[in-house]
């Protein structure tokens, strides 16, 4: 299937050729975060074909780190799953200690035979997964997978484009998504009303914004931002965009919420916050490497161990 990618990307037949995951490229001027991901159903002799990428890049001063991943999911024609299979390529952001070959044999003993748009339910949390990256990836996919099946299409594709532009006066997100060829694009932009101040993590431990919500070039809302500490600044940034979900659900026709996960928005919050103290810091390398431990730990949450996501135990 060849899909009508995004202008910023090349276009690929997906079904043949998914080098665009792992060759892309930082393209925007001052972004210091693209994600994009997507997913293609398509017809196979046994059933069904879902093909389904994301790619993350950082771009921390002189540190650059991807993330991409590529998975094909084989159904059969009831939607059970047959076969999954991740790209050999396929990096996590902790390098070679993501086990992709490990994920995927325990991935497909928890999907084989089962139905993938159940997904979600076999698997509600990313350690579930062991994987963040994966748990978000295969997420999206099934969910996009039972919108598809629904609208009762031969095949279909969903894509979308994420970038971060932080600066010390703000934040802008600019967010682009083509639902079986509807598109939606969000701009949400923050000035601080008083700077952010970061702890001595390194995080943000206050938050005072002024936000403007544009949705395909008109503005939709304005709100402001007020925090005294990091976890009500996560909160307060997870209502902003679950608002700018709701406006682009209700545009594209979505199902309900939480059923709809083939989105850039639940990763936004984490990513935002990342923006806001990589723009307070100053250095070269140390203030890479200081948001980069930032970066890990928003994947790891508080614990020391090794990342859930990354495989490091084995049965």
């Amino acid at each position: 299937m060849k899909l009508e990618l995004i202008p910023d990307l090349d276009g690929r037949d997906v079904a043949a050729e998914h080098d665009f995951v792992f060759r892309a490229k930082q393209t925007a001027r001052g972004a210091l975060i693209t994600r994009f991901r997507g997913t293609v159903c398509r017809p196979a002799e046994q059933g069904i074909t879902v093909s389904a990428w994301q790619q993350s890049v950082y771009c921390f001063g002189g540190l650059r780190i991807s993330v991409p991943l590529f998975a094909t999911v084989q159904l059969d024609r009831e939607g059970v799953v047959l076969d999954l299979k991740l790209d050999e390529r396929c990096r996590g952001s902790q390098g070679s200690k993501c086990d992709f070959s490990e994920l995927e044999r325990c991935m497909g003993g928890l999907l084989c035979g089962k139905s993938f748009a159940e997904f979600n339910l076999r698997c509600p949390s990313a350690e579930d997964a062991r994987c963040l990256h994966l748990f978000e990836l295969l997420g999206g996919a099934a969910s996009f997978y039972a919108l598809f099946r629904g609208h009762g299409q031969e095949e279909g594709g969903e894509q979308e484009l994420m970038r971060l532009f932080p600066d010390r006066a703000g934040l802008r997100c600019e967010n682009r998504h083509i639902v079986l060829g509807r598109e939606h694009s969000t701009v949400v932009e923050m000035r601080h009303n008083t700077s952010p101040r970061l702890d001595e993590s390194d995080f943000v431990r206050d938050l005072d914004a002024a936000v403007s919500v544009f949705c395909n070039g008109e503005q939709a809302f304005e709100t402001e931002l007020r925090a005294d500490h990091y976890h009500e600044a996560y909160a307060a940034l997870s209502r902003l965009y679950g608002r700018c979900f709701r406006l682009e659900r209700q545009a594209l026709d979505y199902p309900n919420s939480r059923a709809a996960r083939f989105t850039n928005y639940p990763a936004l919050s984490a990513l935002s916050l990342l923006s806001f103290s990589y723009a307070a810091m100053h250095g070269g390398l140390t203030r890479a490497l200081r948001v980069e431990r930032i970066l890990r730990r928003l994947q790891k949450g508080d614990a020391e161990a090794a990342c859930i996501g990354f495989a490091q135990e084995t049965d």
